[in-house]
């Protein structure tokens, strides 16, 4: 994985009880969360809407894979 920078990640509601940190701008926050929700992509999207739509359905993903779990402390999804 690669190392970010914390200074610019802030908290993201991807749904109820699921918190993530990232470094996206809020204009792109909720392609995040319609691919976290499995909804399909929307074809009229710039490429970093894309992008963001595939990092949530990735994260979706790797949560239902057991790669990825939310942690009970603070309710962050978090890798293994």
């Amino acid at each position: 994985m690669f190392k970010q920078d914390h200074q610019n990640l802030k908290v993201v509601q991807l749904e109820e009880g699921i918190l993530v940190h990232t470094q996206l701008r809020s204009a792109y926050i909720p392609a995040l969360r319609s691919g976290f929700a499995g909804y399909p992509v929307n074809p009229r999207w710039s490429g970093v809407k894309y992008y963001a739509w595939k990092t949530g359905k990735q994260w979706r993903q790797a949560l239902l894979n057991g790669e990825m779990v939310v942690r009970l402390s603070d309710s962050m999804l978090v890798s293994i």
